[in-house]
């Protein structure tokens, strides 16, 4: 399965957000915005200040873009939420007085509507929304404070409703592109689920295949002798015997079903030996290498045990369930004593 197919998706995600692009139009969009201040010659009454509103309104840029998780995290939330407001304060602190081109001059207003707005799309509206009436309660109050003042571009309540305008649109658009993607994600889900479905049907298939294959290499031929045969002979019963412990093994322990242990285990029980292969599932939640090198150990141990194993001798792997300390154990027991090996997944870096 492709990572386009089964990767989740978010809303910064989907539109490109944390796109270089987006960086490069965040940044000419800053830059545009703050020339106001020189265009209108007011960066002149505090350059200090004018520099402190430009770094206040990157610092909150960068973190919109750039902050990981979504929603955004509760601290990242919070300061990108704030840093606006505090850039329209060294913003008024710049222009001091209120004049004809002071509400031109406050290019935080808008640029930090904008950037707020962008909040609304990484999941928090409603500190979207305190961080506007933060922000456009700076511009007013200031600019009301000194009374009224004739405006050469427009006048405050203009801008406002243009401000409110634009973060409540993007307030629907991005209650309906969070929807999509939540419904995005939950089509993912389910083609993901469908995929590993239909995996776990061909590997069921052929395992069955397999075992088929091997019935029919093995046990066909037994049983076609049997019918022929007048009586069976103690040779055929061996063989039977043989073939009958190898497809247990199979069926019982498939996890350590590899052919060094299946061949291990039947010279084993030729020499007179009793083997016993048992598979309990801890097996399976193991993740695809340490799962390897856990069969590997398990099954290093087991040939270890059968290669003395004779008349008399009963080796026993085991792979325990889920949740136990110990992955699996291998215990041979024999007329001169017991010996136990336990494979635990601390010993698995050891096994590899």
């Amino acid at each position: 399965m492709t990572e386009g197919t089964s990767g989740r998706t978010d809303t910064p995600r989907m539109i490109g957000l944390r796109s270089g692009p987006a960086l490069a139009i965040a940044a000419a969009w800053t830059i545009a915005e703050c020339a106001r201040a020189w265009t209108t010659g007011t960066w002149e009454r505090g350059p200090a200040w004018w520099l402190a509103s430009v770094l206040l309104i990157g610092a909150a840029t960068l973190l919109l873009l750039r902050a990981p998780g979504d929603p955004l995290p509760a601290r990242a939330t919070a300061a990108i939420a704030v840093l606006p407001g505090l850039a329209a304060l060294a913003n008024v602190a710049m222009i001091g007085a209120p004049d004809r081109v002071a509400l031109y001059a406050s290019w935080t207003w808008p640029t930090g509507t904008i950037i707020l707005s962008f909040l609304v799309l990484r999941g928090r509206t409603l500190a979207a929304w305190a961080g506007e009436a933060l922000l456009s309660a700076t511009i007013l109050g200031w600019w009301f404070a000194a009374g009224p003042v004739p405006s050469d571009i427009a006048d405050p309540w203009q801008e406002l409703s243009w401000n409110l305008s634009m973060i409540g649109t993007c307030t629907i658009l991005g209650i309906t592109l969070r929807r999509q993607v939540s419904v995005i994600n939950e089509l993912r889900d389910t083609a993901a689920s469908v995929e590993a479905d239909r995996s776990g049907a061909a590997a069921r298939v052929a395992e069955r295949d397999r075992q088929l294959v091997f019935l029919n290499a093995t046990a066909r031929p037994l049983l076609e002798a049997i019918v022929r045969a007048d009586e069976i002979s103690a040779s055929d019963l061996a063989r039977i015997s043989s073939v009958e412990a190898q497809l247990r093994d199979r069926i019982r322990a498939r996890s350590l079903a590899t052919e060094e242990v299946l061949a291990a285990a039947r010279d084993a029980r030729a020499r007179g030996a009793t083997v016993i292969l048992l598979d309990d599932g801890g097996l399976d939640h193991l993740a695809q290498e340490e799962r390897a090198s856990a069969v590997h150990a398990i099954s290093e141990a087991l040939r270890g045990a059968l290669v003395h194993a004779g008349p008399g001798t009963t080796v026993t792997a085991r792979v325990l369930p889920p949740g136990r300390g110990a992955i699996a154990t291998v215990l041979s027991m024999a007329d001169n004593g017991v010996t136990r090996f336990e494979i635990t997944p601390e010993s698995l870096p050891r096994a590899r």
